[in-house]
């Protein structure tokens, strides 16, 4: 399936990643952003650090729950960063999915079919 076939959908969930910057001489670290416009095999993250393009970024993904009784969902993976561009004052990657850790891309594909695919949902994304 081609990136023009693929369905986007907003969001602002919370993110962390694991930034390796050793070729710059620094430390590994773990930073925070935000997903925006994610679908089933990329997303970009908004976020005060720049990512390295072509780099592998371990990445967790704090879904929102779709009921108020349960928790957020975690779904850890791994993407690489397509291009970086400054947005607005902060960095905006796009990330590439490669490999998700257990049932990930399942629990995202839910979510997002659950979240997005209501008959108000696509009712809106037609309006627009």
């Amino acid at each position: 399936m081609t990136e023009a076939h693929v369905t986007r959908y907003p969001a602002n969930w919370p993110v962390r990643f694991l930034c390796d910057c050793k070729k710059q001489g620094k430390p590994i670290t773990i930073r925070e952003g935000f997903a925006h416009d994610i679908s089933t095999s990329t997303m970009r993250i908004r976020s005060d650090h720049h990512i390295c393009s072509g780099k592998e970024v371990a990445i967790m993904l704090k879904i929102p729950p779709l009921d108020q009784s349960c928790g957020h969902a975690l779904v850890k993976l791994v993407g690489r960063s397509l291009i970086t561009v400054v947005h607005e004052g902060d960095f905006l990657t796009e990330i590439e999915f490669s490999r998700f850790e257990d049932d990930g891309l399942e629990r995202l594909k839910n979510h997002l079919s659950r979240r997005f695919d209501s008959l108000f949902f696509a009712s809106l994304t037609r309006m627009a």
